[in-house]
């Protein structure tokens, strides 16, 4: 086995958008300006992540298989009303916008958390991530947009892919067609 082969990287089980990742990319690129090391961006695909994980890139192919073995889910309409501001150190600051059907995204992602034998995850918060900061007034800057924002609503569907380590999700490797 060659050294690439054994290679561990971080995958990301997430919902990707069907139709409207233009319009997520757009929508966080009128915070560019603000951002640090996360930006959508060509190398950073929108989607939730229902689970990321360290694996070895041959297990990639088994993985995928198990996940999809008793996944029920059609695409997945999401409405995503309102942005999110956190941090968790009070130095990073992330931009990001939060969906509706909160429980069934945490049922999925106890789902795929069995399906691929990893604990989950008591703090899972389905979101997507438009952008981080270093910036203390970003706060301010998302409350001036957001009496313009105008709900993003698509279809999402399960992939699978190779995120960076911030969680960028930037090589979609499967697709549940």
């Amino acid at each position: 086995m060659s050294r690439e082969n054994a290679m561990i990287k971080k995958y990301n089980l997430a919902l990707i958008p069907i139709s409207r990742s233009e319009e997520v990319i757009m929508l966080a690129n009128k915070f560019s300006y603000l951002a640090d090391s996360y930006l959508l961006c060509e190398k950073s695909l929108p989607h939730v992540t229902l689970y990321q994980f360290h694996a070895e890139e041959s297990d990639i192919s088994s993985t995928w298989k198990k996940t999809c073995q008793g996944w029920s889910h059609e695409p997945l309409k999401l409405v995503f009303t309102e942005f999110s501001c956190i941090t968790f150190d009070n130095h990073i600051y992330w931009i990001s916008l939060l969906p509706d059907n909160q429980d069934l995204l945490h049922q999925m992602h106890g789902y795929v958390a069995n399906a691929i034998s990893l604990p989950v995850k008591k703090s899972f918060d389905p979101h997507m991530t438009l952008i981080n900061t270093k910036d203390k007034k970003y706060e301010n800057e998302v409350a001036k947009f957001s009496s313009s924002y105008q709900p993003l609503i698509d279809n999402f569907i399960l992939s699978l892919g190779v995120s960076d380590d911030i969680g960028q999700l930037q090589d979609i490797i499967y697709i549940l067609e």
